[in-house]
């Protein structure tokens, strides 16, 4: 059966004399591996389709053990990501943690519109450390597990300025609730969190976070992540 559908390229690695293995997150079938033959050749029929981060067509032969790229054309390379250092780091941790947490043919369009919206809009975030932080947020949420920012996750209690977060029960604790353990934080933080999960990709550079507040966040979204998820370590930059 030949299949064709637009995807992101995730990974590549190096297979046999000339092949690559490719992992694909894909609009209409999810995360799918693909062998594409002679990739690696100078000439190619390929080119730069196959380039990390870049959205192509795909078309491929679809057989129960193995699924055969048979042509790629390129719909965006996203060049401005690509030629701008720290956005191309943020965009490949990105792919990187979105690799690791997705499992493989679970279509689900609603992580390939956030990853799709993030690398659209990358090229212009003028506040990268804050988009590192709005990422993980944004893509938990994209996966269903968000954590509860605006009631307490152990009890349901409304929230006071008394704060803690834990990764255990799925986001911020009330002083009534927390345990041992928790981590506490403040007020700020915990509605800076809160809007950066809402605000759209543009509009991030209306927050600001110190460093200390934000080492905070990545290491208690990390936590959240790895409890909830089993998920890697993602770096911050």
């Amino acid at each position: 059966m030949i299949l064709k559908t637009i995807g992101f390229i995730l990974r590549a690695i190096k297979f046999r004399e000339s092949d690559l293995i490719l992992t694909v997150l894909s609009r209409d079938y999810g995360k799918i591996s693909l062998i594409a033959k002679g990739a690696r050749r100078t000439e190619s029929k390929f080119g730069a389709a196959l380039d990390l981060l870049t959205l192509s067509e795909l078309v491929f032969y679809d057989a129960e053990n193995l699924k055969l790229l048979k042509e790629a054309s390129i719909i965006e390379d996203y060049r401005a990501i690509k030629s701008d250092y720290e956005r191309l780091t943020l965009a490949l941790h990105t792919a990187h943690l979105l690799n690791q947490l997705v499992e493989e043919h679970h279509p689900d369009r609603t992580i390939f519109e956030f990853l799709q919206g993030f690398f659209g809009e990358l090229s212009s975030v003028k506040n990268l450390e804050l988009a590192a932080v709005a990422v993980k947020l944004k893509l938990m949420r994209a996966l269903g597990i968000a954590p509860r920012l605006s009631s307490c996750a152990r009890g349901r209690h409304r929230l006071t300025d008394e704060l803690w977060f834990s990764p255990q029960s799925g986001g911020l604790v009330c002083a009534a609730c927390h345990q041992a353990g928790d981590t506490r934080l403040s007020p700020r933080l915990a509605h800076n969190l809160k809007m950066l999960l809402g605000l759209s990709w543009d509009k991030l550079d209306r927050l600001t976070l110190s460093e200390d507040e934000i080492t905070l966040a990545h290491r208690l979204l990390d936590e959240f992540m790895g409890f909830h998820l089993k998920a890697p370590h993602m770096p911050s930059k």
